[in-house]
């Protein structure tokens, strides 16, 4: 080790040096290894991707609506009404090959705004046309023109509705999509899982996921749970049942497997049950080898909550 220098400004900056190393030295100790290699990386960064993460726990129940909601819509909208609307949704997402987590808030902001302002059956598809729009300003850098995303709706709508609606919209939402998706959780659990490099069991996990937003059921959990259970039950069936959920996991995140078990159960018993009508753009998606043709997989979890 070179000896300290005398003068004073040189001194001063081997004290800001060694300062600044010693920081780094206690950062990196704190960090999870996958986070450590990722540090040269500051698109990924690395410094604060824990503590992301658990301002994302913390928030997410602010964003969360009840799985009841529709009932206060009256009979008019039904649950295969919304499901029908979300599964345009994501096939208007395919079409325009929109980030995964532009759907994941257009699904959120057509959520919220059902569960705040009543709506007649016919809006429903209005108020898509307009989630998208919203979320891909949000989301994209180069999102769709209002025009194209109009034609994809087979011109039912003119400009000025989707602005009037576009406009309640942030009224009733208070200009607010700072808000965590399942999706978002679901990288950050990939990152520090056994998973990490797997694509196939991130995009089975994926396609879980998605299935999961056709459901109003599962509004009752939290994203990050949701995350969770789609991601176990991947890793059940792409790595030979193996639970990728283990004690590491459980430190990082602070979700302990049995808090876990209910959800897991919900979700495999929606993914295995759902109506098959309801699937066919998930499963045309899905089944495309950018995705690892995950669609084609058994939907055979054989995930089972210890006795």
């Amino acid at each position: 080790m070179a000896s300290p220098p005398t003068e004073t400004v040189e001194v001063r900056e081997y004290c800001k040096q060694q300062l600044q190393k010693r920081r780094k030295e206690q950062l990196i100790k704190k960090l999870h290894l996958t986070d450590q290699l990722s540090l040269r990386n500051p698109q990924h960064a690395a410094e604060f991707a824990q503590d992301i993460f658990e301002t994302m726990r913390e928030r997410e129940t602010l964003y969360m609506v009840s799985p009841t909601y529709l009932e206060k819509q009256g009979s008019d909208i039904k649950d295969t009404s919304r499901a029908f609307l979300i599964e345009w949704v994501i096939d208007v997402q395919r079409k325009f090959r929109l980030l995964p987590e532009t759907l994941f808030v257009a699904v959120q902001i057509c959520d919220r705004y059902l569960s705040t302002v009543k709506c007649k059956k016919s809006d429903l598809h209005l108020i898509g046309v307009t989630s998208i729009l919203i979320s891909t300003k949000y989301e994209e850098i180069y999102p769709p023109e209002m025009s194209e995303l109009i034609s994809v709706s087979e011109n039912k709508f003119k400009k000025a509705e989707v602005l009037a609606m576009e406009f309640k919209i942030l009224l009733a939402l208070d200009f607010d999509f700072t808000l965590p998706s399942i999706y978002r959780f679901l990288e950050r659990f990939r990152k520090i899982s056994i998973l990490q490099n797997d694509d196939q069991a991130f995009y089975f996990a994926q396609y879980i996921a998605e299935i999961c937003l056709l459901d109003t059921f599962l509004l009752r959990y939290r994203p990050s749970e949701i995350a969770a259970a789609a991601l176990i039950l991947s890793g059940g069936v792409t790595k030979n049942n193996r639970m990728i959920w283990n004690k590491d996991m459980e430190k990082i995140t602070d979700m302990k497997l049995e808090q876990l078990f209910k959800v897991i159960e919900d979700v495999r018993d929606f993914a295995m049950e759902v109506n098959p009508k309801f699937l066919q753009t998930l499963k045309y998606k899905f089944s495309k080898p950018q995705y690892c043709e995950v669609a084609n997989l058994p939907m055979k979890f054989s995930f089972q909550r210890p006795s």
